[in-house]
């Protein structure tokens, strides 16, 4: 008798103590209890029996999102009677990938186990028929379709008794498919069936020692190594599908199990350049995309060669090294072959990384890099003369100087031809390498990071405005940095504003308006924390005594303790000096 909700129901509800009536009331005060293996597997049918139908399932965090999405992964004790009844709540909602994919795993489980009846067969055979009215549909590019139609193919394949040649494994839809099932009919039926069955058991899996004993046992027959040589060799020739891809991936999975089978074939069975030319087939793209056409394949291929270790098969590791683009797989191929092949991997993963950035860079819009090396020529002509005048130093657009006990900072960025101008002033004595605030490299310091620093964001790249730039730089932005440099003309600025300079009108040329914007930006401190580290270091303890008074009254503690925290560093500075 089949199993039934009802039943699930009176078994949970014995566990918990009180009826279980309705679908899910269960599920909050289940996930916080301790249970057994079979109680998770109750309560894990009962949540799929109920799901809806919907691609993501349950609410996101909900009671039943959890147990869904974590029992799955456990081991449960699945037989085929749960196994047929989890199969049969997936369909029940169109076989949405979050309850069939488990479910699908469940079956898998169970026929490990010997768990095999007519109900779990008819159960998959319906699975597999809804699955593929799915992907010949418009919902073919459903989440998980395609992935569990290919398990379920293999599950029913495996399903099958002993002698019985199931080609259905073999999926339409790229070049190989027919050319396989030709191979394997012209071939001894009771010969080929175990290898093809067991190659279809591998699918998606990393292959176990036990499946690669088993592989090792297939190919030792004459026809088990004629079907892998010949699958192999049939994989090699197919071409790419006018869609961009080179097998389904049901198929890429056989090919795949044939090319780890043909570790134990010798090279005279299975050449060294038929596994090269898959590796390379595999690894290369299809431009525009990027994706390699079967890259699965094509590591299964270098393993085998890596694994065979017969002359022919180095020479084909090394000739790959120098012919394959992916930088993973010349990194796999250097580590397999050795120290000297590991360096020559890593100078050939540099010249890909060249190369790969080169082609990005050569597909790229070329109108943002021809418009910045507009600006940069503007600059140049313009206003980079002004900037060595006053002694600072360019890196890129950014010019630095160093005056006295502060590193004056100049920055010029561009967005288009919009221009801003960033400039502003560090203090390398409040960034001790002991102290709170982050230390500064004065040499490497950033716009961003300056301690004081104003940000003029109207100006556009063109000729006469630069012109005024320029004319700019000498009047107001070089003088008010110099006015940083003296204390009560900074703690004007730092606390009125007195002594910024005033913003200076630019007309844009495309819209016409004029602009006038410009900030103030200082680090996230009080003003009277600068204020009063500056005048300690400048050994005036007064001054610094009443800054860091005022900064203290001004600072929250709770809501900015790393501004507290500088406070009392400055304060055991200046208790030091005494």
């Amino acid at each position: 008798m089949a199993l039934t909700r009802e039943a699930l129901r009176r078994e949970l509800g014995e566990a918990l103590g009180r009826p279980v009536s309705s679908d899910t009331d269960w599920a909050e005060a289940f996930a916080g209890r301790a249970s057994t293996p079979r109680l998770q597997l109750v309560a894990l049918l009962l949540i799929m029996d109920v799901s809806p139908q919907l691609v993501n399932g349950w609410r996101h965090r909900s009671a039943e999102d959890d147990l869904i999405r974590s029992l799955p992964r456990k081991k449960l004790p699945w037989d085929a009677e749960t196994a047929a009844f989890a199969l049969r709540a997936a369909l029940a909602i169109d076989a949405m990938s979050y309850v069939c994919a488990p479910a699908l795993r469940g079956a898998e489980t169970a026929m490990d186990a010997g768990h095999r009846d007519a109900e779990l067969y008819e159960a998959l055979e319906a699975s597999v028929q809804h699955l593929d009215g799915l992907m010949s549909g418009r919902f073919a590019s459903r989440y998980g379709v395609d992935k569990d139609l290919k398990v379920a193919r293999r599950l029913r394949a495996s399903f099958l008794p002993s002698g019985v040649l199931d080609l259905t494994v073999v999926d339409d839809g790229d070049e190989w498919a027919e050319r396989a099932r030709r191979l394997a009919r012209a071939l001894p039926v009771d010969d080929i069936e175990p290898i093809v069955r067991h190659l279809a058991a591998l699918g998606h899996k990393a292959p176990s020692q036990t499946w690669q004993r088993q592989a090792r046992q297939h190919v030792q027959s004459d026809a088990g190594r004629r079907l892998v040589r010949e699958w192999i060799r049939a994989a090699a020739e197919t071409g790419v599908a006018a869609d961009g891809h080179l097998f389904t991936p049901s198929n890429e999975d056989l090919v795949r199990a044939a090319v780890v089978a043909a570790r134990w074939l010798s090279s005279d069975d299975v050449p060294a350049p038929l596994l090269g030319a898959l590796a390379r087939q595999g690894a290369a793209t299809r431009p525009p995309q990027t994706e390699s056409l079967a890259l699965r394949v094509a590591t299964a291929a270098i393993d085998s060669l890596v694994q065979r270790e017969a002359p022919a098969d180095i020479a084909e590791l090394e000739a790959l090294l120098e012919s394959i683009a992916r930088r993973d797989l010349v990194k796999r191929i250097g580590t397999a072959l050795g120290s000297e092949a590991t360096a020559r991997a890593a100078t050939r993963d540099d010249d890909l990384k060249r190369e790969k950035a080169a082609a990005v860079r050569a597909k790229a819009n070329p109108i943002p890099r021809v418009l910045r090396g507009e600006v940069d020529r503007l600059l140049r002509d313009h206003v980079d003369g002004t900037m060595r005048g006053f002694g600072f130093r360019k890196s890129g657009r950014t010019w630095r100087r160093t005056v006295e006990d502060r590193v004056e900072v100049v920055d010029f960025f561009s967005s288009g031809l919009h221009m801003s101008v960033h400039y502003g002033v560090l203090f390398p004595a409040l960034h001790p390498e002991d102290g709170v605030a982050a230390h500064r490299d004065p040499q490497r310091v950033k716009p961003y990071q300056l301690d004081v620093s104003i940000v003029e964001s109207a100006w556009f790249a063109e000729e006469d405005t630069l012109e005024r730039l320029a004319a700019r730089v000498r009047s107001a932005i070089v003088p008010f940095l110099g006015a940083c440099g003296d204390r009560a003309r900074l703690a004007a600025v730092l606390t009125t504003g007195e002594g910024i300079p005033a913003a200076e009108g630019v007309r844009d040329p495309v819209t016409g308006h004029t602009e006038t914007t410009l900030h103030l930006r200082t680090r996230p401190f009080t003003p009277g924390i600068a204020l009063g580290a500056l005048s300690c270091v400048a050994g005036d303890r007064l001054s610094a005594q009443a800054w860091l008074d005022d900064a203290d009254a001004a600072v929250d503690p709770l809501s900015h303790p790393r501004s507290k925290a500088e406070i009392d560093y400055w304060r055991r500075r200046l208790a030091a000096t005494e």
